[in-house]
């Protein structure tokens, strides 16, 4: 959106967003992407040191979670009391990062607090954003231990079954018949429809809606390549992010794999 208002500005436009009258017109989509909207490179880095800061031993998210759910009347007072009489080393602390370290909306400039000092930083550059919820946690939906941490706490390791993603398109057959028969359910043969293709997948919403192998296969080679096409542009990742958020990922997801026993190809 932020993109089209650079291109076709209008005087009610600049009137919602007076940062605009900053910025010159007439210029090149390339123009405006480079100089005055952010990339996803700078939202994800933005993220990483949200996240870094929230998250680290006695942050905001570990007193904010035990401040609202570990008092006497909290839903989970019993865990904490328990958990308070281990070892320190023997338990993590139950963390709810996405309602702790994310912030509330600022204003029209500033979605949401997690973006503050980037905006400060480029103040000539606008947030671009279609939907909050994609855009708000793309690194935080990705830590699954913490999630899974409070799971656990209400039902036992074998009421709870996880699977890889990659394992649905790597080996859906055998992935879909585990699922059903840890379910319960009647073996069935689903090569009648794993054989055509993937579904609920890129802009194919819906699960009735087939991707094809084929177009799965086109798509992972562009991805190959580090392009990003189906937003009509290419979308990169610096090396130097890459490998920042490796080894940021790389604790939670080693105890993610401990804990449930399943060893994803990440």
């Amino acid at each position: 959106p932020a993109l089209e208002w650079l291109v076709n500005r209008t005087a009610r436009i600049e009137s919602l967003h007076p940062m605009l009258k900053r910025i010159p017109y007439g210029k090149s989509e390339s123009y405006y992407r480079e100089n005055h909207l952010f990339s996803f490179d700078e939202f994800v880095r933005a993220e990483l040191d949200v996240l870094r800061d929230c998250l680290k031993p006695g942050g905001l998210a570990e007193l904010k979670s035990r401040e609202k759910y570990g008092p006497p009347d909290g839903m989970f007072a019993d865990v904490f009391a328990l958990r308070d009489t281990m070892k320190e080393d023997a338990s993590f602390p139950l963390i709810n990062a996405d309602e702790f370290c994310y912030g509330e909306r600022i204003n029209s400039t500033i979605p949401l607090a997690q973006w503050k000092d980037i905006v400060q930083q480029y103040p000539d550059k606008i947030i671009d954003v279609y939907s909050i919820q994609l855009v708000r946690s793309i690194i935080g939906r990705g830590l699954y231990v913490l999630f899974l941490d409070w799971w656990y706490q209400r039902f036992p390791q074998e009421n709870v079954y996880v699977i890889c993603t990659e394992d649905l398109r790597d080996h859906p057959d055998e992935t879909m018949s585990k699922i059903s028969s840890y379910l319960g359910l009647p073996e069935f043969d689903f090569t009648n429809v794993t054989n055509k293709g993937m579904y609920n997948v890129g802009f194919h919403t819906g699960y009735d809606t087939v991707t094809s192998w084929e177009e799965i296969q086109e798509k992972s080679m562009e991805d190959a390549d580090d392009k990003i096409s189906n937003i009509g542009y290419e979308v990169e990742l610096s090396e130097e992010l890459e490998k920042d958020l490796k080894a940021f990922f790389k604790p939670y997801n080693k105890r993610l794999f401990q804990m449930t026993g399943v060893n994803c190809n990440w």
